[in-house]
């Protein structure tokens, strides 16, 4: 499909990329020494923070394509911060709750708040329960959100990471794990706004499986410019091995793979706030399913391209590849969306 941004949105996307291109790393080493703190201070002061925020009329300040855009550009640029987990998925919850003060600051930068996921991390999680449960993208946050169950709806509940986590070593370098293998009880939780309707948890949901689809998009796209840039250069035998025919199939799969990922994601980023919330959730779960079905492999591709040292843990392309295989796994792979795609226009519901 063909989808093109506004000048406001063009700016958007020039801000978001110039942020990442300072912030994310040139190699894994880089990871220990980059200033998130910093990082997180410039996504806030310029207003990325608030996109999920509500304005005075109760519309968010952001579309689902402006979500998008700042995501796919902190993807590509592997930035180490927890945008999708505090900026957009925690935020998004807050405000659909009605919690609007707690949700503004979050997008002041002062705290930040990740998701509470279950055990297998395809779902949020419900809590109490005997877990284990993870806390995803929760870098810097000293709570997440999970829900829980009441006799009015599913209620937004807050629960502390400061006791029962243990940071966990995930496949993805750049964003932060924490598990509890113990129990989280009814005392451990503090309700937040007011219960959410169906209509809210899907509308929930499509942004945020729309919003890790585009980040998983950012991640391929940066990662093939790498490989295609490098085959450029990388003499072998006397020639540019961009020069081999099977390099160059390699290439033009891997990018034909990525931008099939960013049409059905673009298309999602759309659909969040212009469609009703089953279509939105449906147009999401295709995305999903998308990029999901194609990250590994493209993401392989590229370290393959890159030969020998694509291969070390010094290089930066299995930073790429670890980021997308989480993309891949949380809120669920492929098989998981094409599931839920077949029981709604099998069974409708």
């Amino acid at each position: 499909m063909l989808a093109l941004l506004s000048d406001e949105q063009q700016m958007l996307k020039e801000v978001a990329v110039q942020i990442a291109g300072s912030a994310g790393p040139a190699n894994p080493s880089d990871l220990h020494t980059r200033d998130r703190a910093a990082a997180w201070q410039s996504l806030a002061q310029s207003g990325l923070l608030a996109l999920r925020t509500r304005d005075d009329e109760g519309r968010p300040v952001g579309s689902g394509v402006e979500v998008a855009v700042v995501a796919e550009a902190l993807g590509a640029g592997l930035v180490p911060v927890p945008y999708l987990g505090s900026a957009i998925l925690a935020t998004e919850l807050l405000a659909l709750a009605g919690a609007h003060d707690e949700a503004e600051a979050l997008a002041q930068g002062v705290s930040r708040t990740g998701v509470l996921l279950d055990r297998d991390l395809s779902a949020l999680a419900r809590v109490p329960g005997d877990g284990p449960t993870y806390g995803w993208d929760v870098d810097g946050a000293a709570a997440a959100l999970a829900l829980t169950d009441s006799p009015d709806g599913p209620q937004v509940v807050r629960v502390s990471l400061e006791t029962g986590f243990v940071p966990v070593a995930g496949a993805d370098l750049t964003r932060t794990l924490v598990r509890s293998d113990g129990p989280i009880g009814a005392a451990h939780l503090t309700p937040v706004g007011r219960p959410l309707s169906p209509e809210d948890l899907q509308r929930w949901e499509a942004l945020t499986l729309t919003a890790i689809s585009a980040d998983a998009v950012g991640v391929m796209r940066a990662a093939v410019a790498r490989a295609v840039a490098y085959a450029k250069e990388r003499v072998q035998y006397g020639v540019l091995i961009g020069s081999f025919q099977a390099v160059q199939h390699m290439c033009a799969e891997a990018y034909v793979s990525a931008e099939s990922a960013a049409s059905a994601t673009n298309y999602a980023a759309w659909a969040v706030d212009e469609l009703d919330p089953t279509e939105a959730l449906m147009a999401a779960r295709t995305a999903k399913a998308q990029c999901a079905a194609v990250a590994r492999d493209v993401t392989e591709t590229v370290m393959q391209v890159f030969g020998g040292i694509g291969q070390t843990y010094e290089h930066i392309a299995h930073v790429h590849t670890r980021r997308a295989l989480t993309d891949r796994q949380v809120f669920g792979d492929e098989g998981t969306q094409l599931l839920r795609i077949a029981d709604v226009r099998l069974t409708g519901e």
